[in-house]
């Protein structure tokens, strides 16, 4: 995968992480109070969508031990991901949501020659959850890690909607019946 022609996340976008509350207890209702927002935690976040949102924070977050920027939260689009994990797992977010710090956000730069759809996509795919589980071998998915990853923009030059049987057959890789991958004989 690293052996092909790819770009990579490092120097192409913006990160951010989730609302550090200093006191949950204190801070998130599981009801929508007045002057409350939703929340998502990692455990929210599902490859392609969110659940419902259960917990709310007061709106206030001068309130909170640390907050990234707003106007990261309040992008056109990124895509959270959940930081407690073993596997990569994304959501293109279009709806300014807030989160905590269960889950972090990247913002693509606007130069980078894939949307951010695309990008989703992509890190949500069998592959790229294998290469990252076998290159890392972790139960946190860090910025570092995700900045190596390699990314075959090529790849939607000609498929502008992800299909991961395309992508493996660009790649010349093949899945083994045991979830593992190989390079097609």
């Amino acid at each position: 995968m690293v052996a092909l022609p790819h770009d990579t996340l490092a120097d192409h976008a913006k990160w951010g992480l989730g609302i550090v509350t200093g006191n949950n207890r204190k801070f998130i209702r599981h009801t929508n109070l007045p002057e409350h927002m939703p929340v998502y935690k990692g455990r929210d976040i599902l490859k392609g969508s969110l659940k419902p949102p259960t917990n709310f924070i007061p709106r206030e977050t001068s309130l909170y031990q640390q907050v990234p920027p707003l106007k990261l939260f309040l992008a056109k689009e990124k895509l959270i991901y959940k930081f407690i994990s073993s596997n990569l797992c994304f959501y293109h977010d279009k709806d300014q949501s807030f989160f905590i710090n269960s889950a972090n956000m990247l913002i693509l730069d606007k130069s980078f020659p894939i949307s951010s759809k695309q990008l989703c996509d992509l890190l949500n795919s069998n592959i790229m959850n294998w290469f990252f589980r076998t290159m890392f071998e972790t139960h946190k998915v860090l910025r570092s890690d995700l900045e190596c990853l390699p990314i075959h923009t090529k790849f939607f030059e000609n498929c502008h909607k992800f299909n991961e049987e395309d992508y493996l057959t660009y790649l010349g890789i093949v899945e083994d019946e045991n979830g593992t991958f190989r390079i097609k004989e």
